[in-house]
Formats: structure tokens, sequence, C-alpha cells
């Protein structure tokens, strides 16, 4: 199956600036195999780990569509494994694929969005989707292992936890309901990085304080440093990703310094903590299930650094606000 390719897609945003990005040369080498509810839509260069996914003699409850951008014609075309080709960076290249395949989301209950140098398994990604329904969940992601390159620290698992209710899903890997990737999608073509996107799910979904998540019962290893093509990409446009973030925040009514919050935890007993009414507590308890990952992590000094800044909002109520500005020279402790 040939998608028409004289179906080239542009699309210029007006989300306080143009994205103009052309997503081109959408080409499928074989019909979607469509027997499953979830779907993996990954995003793969060359390197892609996602064949690591797909091993194993355990079944999966998930098909799996590689969006690929490289240029060998020959790799990725396993058995039960649907490659489509297309240029263009992640966010504005998936928004075209989506478009051109309706059926993604009318055929399956949920989509997860990873990106490919995320190493994880079969039964791990079978428990993303399973713990996804069980919590009836819109949007969540599985926490990072310790050893996994990160952005923010309340991506890293945290042992303490089963799951944790927040306000943030890191663009990285994110997993939908079909329902609000359908209210989701025309965001995605908004800038060439997707910051700001880790933001907007609360706009999306009817319980805020419920629908979004971080899962620690699930990890997966972020194996190489953040950035990544993307960023060279934005790099050679002079695009700075700080600037596509406050202009898409404040495109759709969002603090262009946005927080980061956790509204509730399941704990590894079962028990219910209320993140947002005790934050003292929390933030104790969650610093407690950070400390041993030090031992593990590629940057521990960067790490500690963190969990220094999250005692210390916590201890003077601070709000964990995403800045360009590092949070201790905003307080004026360096010049």
């Amino acid at each position: 199956m040939t998608v028409d390719p004289t179906k080239v897609l542009e699309r210029a945003v007006s989300a306080q600036g143009k994205v103009g990005e052309r997503v081109v040369g959408l080409r499928m080498n074989s019909p979607v195999d469509m027997n499953r509810k979830n779907l993996v839509l990954v995003r793969a260069g060359d390197n892609s780990l996602h064949p690591e996914w797909l091993k194993g003699e355990s079944g999966r409850n998930w098909d799996i569509v590689v969006s690929y951008y490289g240029h060998n014609p020959t790799i990725f075309r396993e058995p039960g494994v649907t490659r489509i080709d297309s240029k263009g960076p992640k966010w504005p290249a998936l928004y075209a694929l989506i478009n051109e395949n309706p059926h993604f989301l009318s055929n399956y209950a949920n989509i997860w969005l990873p990106d490919d140098d995320l190493l994880t398994g079969k039964d791990n990604i079978n428990r993303l989707f399973d713990i996804f329904e069980k919590y009836n969940l819109q949007v969540a992601q599985p926490a990072l292992t310790w050893n996994s390159f990160f952005g923010h620290l309340t991506t890293l698992q945290n042992k303490k936890f089963q799951i944790r209710f927040t306000n943030y899903v890191e663009v990285m890997a994110p997993c939908f309901s079909t329902q609000i990737l359908r209210k989701a999608l025309p965001l995605l073509n908004s800038n060439l990085s997707g910051w700001g996107l880790d933001f907007v799910w609360t706009k999306l979904v009817d319980r805020p304080e419920t629908d979004i998540a971080i899962i620690d019962a699930v990890t997966v290893q972020h194996t190489r440093p953040v950035g990544g093509p993307n960023y060279n990409l934005l790099r050679e446009r002079g695009v700075s990703p700080w600037d596509e973030l406050r202009s898409f925040c404040k495109a759709n009514g969002i603090d262009e310094e946005p927080i980061i919050l956790t509204h509730s935890a399941v704990c590894r007993d079962g028990s219910v903590m209320d993140a947002a009414g005790q934050p003292r507590r929390f933030a104790l308890r969650a610093i407690s299930g950070y400390v041993p990952a030090l031992s593990h992590s590629p940057n521990p000094r960067r790490m500690l650094r963190r969990l220094v800044g999250m005692a210390w909002k916590a201890m003077y109520n601070v709000p964990d606000r995403v800045s360009e500005e590092p949070f201790p020279k905003k307080l004026g402790f360096r010049k």
C-alpha cells in the first residue's frame, strides 16, 4: 500500500509564530496489522532501539508502526511491524502520519508515542497499557530508570510509589487514550521541538487531578543525553526550544514558566498520599525514594542538585517552575 505521494503536507500553524514545516513522502510498506487494542507509534532513525521491545516469546497487547526517517530501504521490515517512511521533525511528522492514517484513532483505544532511544521490553509495554486502563488514565508515561539521562527529576522512577498523578507528562514517551490524542492532534504541529506540549494535557482532559500520571511501576531507560537529531535540526535553524516553550504556553493560556506538580500518589503498599494537601510530607517521601538513585545516575552531581532544589522548594513552599534561568541564579546564589 502506498500513500499518494502528491499528498505533501504543508502546515503553517499560528501559535505566536509559524512552523511551516514540510513533511514529505509518507510511504507504507504493508497494511497495518490492527488485531490488538493498543498501538505503539515510534518515530525511528537507523539506531532505533525498538527491535529490543519486540524480543521474547511472550505475546503483546499492542501493534507497532515505525515512522522511519532514515535512508536504509531494508531495515525495520520484520513480520508484525509496519514501517512508514517520512522526513521531518518528530512532532510535525507524527501529526502528518496520524492525519494520513485516521484509522489509528478509530481502531485503537490507546496510543504510545515513545522516542526511539528508550530501552525497554515487551512485558513492560504490555504492563504500561494494562495500568493505563486500570486507572482509567488519559495521558501517562512510564517512569525512567535510575540510570537514565533525564530532563526533569519527576520523570525518574520513585520506588516509594506505584503511580503519581501529575500535571506533567514528558514528550519523550507520552501514552494517550485516542479520545485525548484526537484533541491534542492539531497541537502536535505547533512547533518543531514539542516543548510546551508536556503542560497542555491538563487543558484537554476532564479530570486533570486523576487523568494524567507518571507510572513508577513501569520503567524505560533513556539511553542518550537529552537532545538528539531534533535538537541538532533546531540549532541549524537557529530555533531555541525555550523560545518555543514560551510561545506555545502563551498561545495556550499556560504560564510561560510552567509549574510541575503532583496531585496525589499511590504508594507501594496501596495507600494514597495527598501530595497537594501535604506537600512537605510528599516531598520528604519522594526525596527518600530518589536518594538511592544517586549511585546509578549517569550525572549524579546534577541529580544531587535537583534533590537539594526539591528539598529547598518544599521547605519554603516554592513552586517547581520550568525556567531557562537556573533556579540558584534566580535566587541570586550564583552570578
